[in-house]
């Protein structure tokens, strides 16, 4: 809702509106309307209001919903009691809290959000954030261990049947404090943390967990084998471009050793060790966390090992070359699509490697076909993207043409007559429209 003003006798109107009500442009709210507001049963939400009287807080707590108030950014100790009194869901924007303020807060019977927190260091607080199923701290970039330990009382893993979240803004992790986490909390998203220390890492081993390190730059082959011992989660998806040969190793042999955590590296644009390779790639079929998306890049030896494999690969389809005819094969018979949509450029012998895949074959960055690969190309059984192809000849048009499999072709910018009539003679090669 748009309005930048709101007296007393319009909150109560709309006040009885039953679902969640947004003031996005409301940037002060007096006592009354405030009143007002606070006697529906749905939550309110005040994205712009930036300042809260006492008198405003006090108001607003006897609402029986949600609160969110991202645009407060300071709560005196006054505020912070008369806030206590709500007893729904309490999101607020503030990223200091004094505490005087933040002993008041922890008297708040409902979950508290607090993710443009700075720093925490009111230990009631903790604590009363500590017996909540999710912890939403994403701004405090440092804890004390007696904090940490407050925030993840191990109670919790019990209580909330091992569920138990934690969205930290943490920039570096003593060893002592990861310990302290990872007691009580077993997804912890630290998306900030761009190093974590071999003994932090170690204190993460071998337990469930789902551990999210988005912003991680660097990995020891220590900690890379702590963090994939376990079960559960290590999702680095922002890692990148390449891992250093000794932590992919490091990875590679803790995943061979048996039990181990899926590890999410779609954020790796080059691969250079084929056991990790083939560690990673082998996950078949394993969700999301267990592809390789991003990879770009890999070696003659990564490719010759992929190759060999006896069992189903996951896909590369971020490869800008492929230039093993085995590796082809190997995924041009294995089920499903197969996409190879960054690739530029095909050589004769690919072509004819990926031309026996049975099935959808997304080939749309290639620019353009020789007359051998067109023809190989045209035996394709199943459907065939081309859409990057931007000119053709007279001899690839003709081979193509002969495909007996649905060719999209919607990106062919120009052609001979003699190429275009060829293509317009096959009603399953699809044209763009300016070309038809």
């Amino acid at each position: 809702m748009g309005v930048t003003e709101l007296s007393a006798e319009a909150a109560v109107v709309l006040a009885k509106f039953p679902g969640e009500l947004r003031f996005e442009a409301l940037t002060t709210l007096s006592p009354e309307a405030a009143t007002a507001l606070a006697g529906r049963e749905g939550p309110l939400e005040l994205p712009k209001l930036a300042v809260l009287p006492p008198s405003v807080a006090k108001a607003l707590s006897g609402l029986k919903g949600g609160l969110v108030l991202p645009g407060v950014k300071e709560l005196s100790a006054a505020a912070a009691e008369a806030l206590a009194a709500h007893v729904g869901p309490l999101d607020l924007g503030v990223t200091e809290l004094p505490d005087e303020a933040a002993a008041a807060l922890a008297k708040h019977p409902g979950d508290i959000r607090l993710k443009s927190l700075k720093s925490l260091t009111s230990l009631k607080l903790a604590e009363r954030l500590g017996q909540q199923e999710w912890v939403y701290i994403d701004g405090v970039s440092r804890l004390s261990p007696d904090i940490a330990k407050a925030l993840c009382p191990p109670v919790n893993l019990e209580k909330f049947k091992g569920h138990v979240q934690f969205y930290v803004g943490l920039t570096e992790l003593p060893a002592d404090v990861a310990a302290a986490i990872i007691a009580g909390r077993r997804h912890i998203s630290a998306y900030s943390l761009e190093s974590i220390s071999d003994e932090a890492a170690a204190a993460w081993s071998g337990t469930f967990a789902n551990i999210r390190l988005f912003g991680l730059k660097s990995l020891s082959p220590a900690a890379g084998a702590s963090l994939t011992k376990g079960t559960g989660i290590f999702d680095i998806r922002m890692f990148g471009p390449e891992l250093s040969e000794e932590t992919a190793a490091a990875i590679a042999k803790q995943i061979a050793a048996g039990s181990h955590r899926q590890i999410d590296f779609n954020g790796l644009k080059k691969l250079t060790s084929p056991d990790l390779a083939v560690a990673v790639i082998s996950r078949y079929g394993q969700g999301p966390h267990s592809t390789l998306h991003g990879v770009a890049e890999i070696t003659d030896d990564v490719a010759k090992a992929l190759a060999e494999y006896k069992g189903k690969l996951n896909g590369l389809p971020s490869l800008t070359s492929l230039t093993s005819a085995p590796l082809a094969a190997k995924y041009a018979a294995q089920p499903g699509d197969l996409k190879f949509a960054k690739l530029t450029t095909i050589s004769d012998d690919i072509a004819k490697a990926l031309a026996t895949h049975k099935g959808k074959l997304d080939l749309s960055g290639l620019h353009s076909l020789s007359p051998d690969a067109a023809k190989t190309l045209a035996s394709h059984e199943g459907e065939l993207k081309l859409d990057g192809v931007k000119e053709i000849s007279d001899e690839a048009a003709k081979a193509l043409a002969q495909a007996t499999g649905m060719v999209s072709m919607g990106g062919l910018a120009t052609a001979p007559p003699a190429a275009l009539a060829a293509l317009k003679a096959n009603a399953k090669i699809t044209l763009p429209a300016r070309l038809k």
